[in-house]
């Protein structure tokens, strides 16, 4: 579950306001998304290119198609799209 001020909307004109458990699926080249969650989930690339980098963690990810990576509770999370791209949280 998302915070509902836990989702931050940093630069991405095609997306409307980010508000309650929504975090967006799809995200333009050099957007980007910043949320936190409650605990932790699995984020899977639908399409396109993704830079992940996660609080606390020495590594950030360059996630393709098909790829899926954990991502932790109570932690900051940014995705960046290196290209259009779509992903899913479960």
């Amino acid at each position: 579950m998302i915070n509902k001020n836990s989702v931050i909307k940093i630069h991405s004109p095609h997306l409307g306001r980010i508000t309650g458990d929504s975090v967006p699926s799809c995200i333009d080249k050099d957007d980007m998304v910043a949320f936190n969650l409650e605990r932790g989930r699995r984020l899977l690339v639908k399409n396109g290119l993704l830079w992940i980098t996660v609080q606390n963690d020495h590594n950030d990810y360059l996630l393709s198609v098909d790829r899926e990576m954990p991502i932790p509770g109570k932690r900051k999370v940014i995705v960046e799209a290196e290209e259009p791209s779509c992903f899913q949280i479960d």
